[in-house]
């Protein structure tokens, strides 16, 4: 019985060993396979940041290019105008021209018809010197009407010739702004799809990874605890009203509320600071109150972002705009046009974010408005 205790402590001093060893090989390769994980995570996360800062690029990019597109359409808006006022004006100076020349027309078949008569027997018919005189002066002051009537009509002809030819200039330059308009949308739709195709490879490599990483290290508390277990062991006055009216007038679809939320680009839940109000691109933005703006310009992720500081403490954002109409210590009215509706920074689609904070803090939106 000694004996075979004995040899039981033997074996028992053998096998443990072994297995623990085991385990223990076990737990390094898994600490292994945590560490190329982590690796590869860490390679993930410096390729998203860079894709992120080629989104940030295109971004910019198609913000620089809907500017081209908006002075694009103001140029063709001033060219439509111009030329409809243009050709009102030929019209006007051709009915003009017409007349003109019908007047002639008609003195020189005067003309002719009494072309027996000359202008010497008019005054030789003359019954005294008086007569002479005042036969004379009609005689001077019809042969006068006739050549200022013939100057005059050559006068517009040219002018209308000249009008004529602005026209047609005119009208060549829409032909060639409207087909720059086409290019510059062909141009940002390609980087929309560009935009587009970024956003939707940007997680996925990095979702897979952290989830191996998660289970590896799972795998490993769960192995150290065997091992264990085998082994015995928080400003100023304020400047607006202090009631906000709507920022986007015409348009009360909120397509997000301000909350928790399971964010479409970064793919993870994180609170929206905002609400997201659907609008059409070019659509106008107004300041909710009246306030001084104090931030205008780009802001990563926010796109074409303006800040109005409204006083006591409170402020408000609009984000993603495509353009912006105000500038950085611009004082704003209650209701003015700030900016423009668009779809610039990490967003899917054209909407305006808008943001109540107070003392720098995000809140609901929905109890300002």
């Amino acid at each position: 019985m000694v004996l075979l205790a004995i040899l039981s402590i033997f074996m028992l001093g053998i096998i443990f060993p072994a297995y623990a060893d085991q385990k223990q090989q076990q737990l390094q390769e898994v600490n292994r396979q945590i560490q190329q994980q982590k690796a590869n995570l860490n390679s993930t996360k410096k390729k998203e940041t860079d894709i992120m800062s080629q989104l940030n690029n295109i971004e910019k990019s198609m913000s620089q290019t809907q500017n081209e597109i908006d002075a694009t359409n103001d140029r063709i808006a001033y060219l439509e105008h111009n030329i409809q006022t243009t050709q009102k004006n030929i019209d006007k100076q051709q009915k003009d021209l017409d007349e003109q020349t019908e007047t002639l027309g008609d003195r020189l078949v005067e003309i002719y018809e009494t072309g027996d008569t000359s202008y010497l027997e008019v005054l030789l018919s003359a019954e005294d010197l008086k007569d002479f005189i005042t036969r004379y002066d009609m005689l001077g002051s019809i042969v006068e009407q006739d050549v200022d009537l013939i100057k005059t009509i050559n006068k517009q002809k040219k002018e209308l010739a000249l009008k004529k030819s602005e026209l047609e200039v005119k009208q060549r330059e829409l032909v060639s702004v409207r087909e720059s308009q086409e290019s510059q949308k062909a141009t940002l739709a390609a980087q929309k799809g560009e935009k587009q195709e970024v956003l939707g490879s940007v997680q996925k490599e990095k979702s897979q990874y952290a989830k191996a990483l998660a289970a590896l290290e799972q795998s490993s508390r769960e192995i150290e605890a065997m091992i264990r277990r085998e082994q015995g062991g928080g400003g100023g006055p304020a400047l607006g009203s202090g009631t906000y009216t709507w920022p986007a007038p015409g348009y009360s679809t909120i397509t997000s509320s301000y909350g928790m939320r399971y964010h479409p680009i970064l793919k993870v839940r994180k609170l929206h600071s905002g609400m997201d109000i659907g609008a059409p691109s070019g659509a106008n933005i107004v300041a909710a109150d009246a306030g001084k703006v104090i931030y205008s310009g780009w802001m990563t992720g926010y796109g074409n972002t303006v800040v109005i500081d409204h006083g006591a403490g409170k402020s408000t954002l609009y984000g993603h705009q495509s353009r912006i109409l105000v500038s950085n210590g611009q004082t704003v009215s209650k209701g003015q046009i700030i900016g423009k509706v668009g779809s610039t920074g990490w967003s899917t689609g054209a909407h305006l974010h808008f943001e109540v904070r107070v003392n720098g803090s995000p809140v609901n939106p929905a109890g300002y408005l």
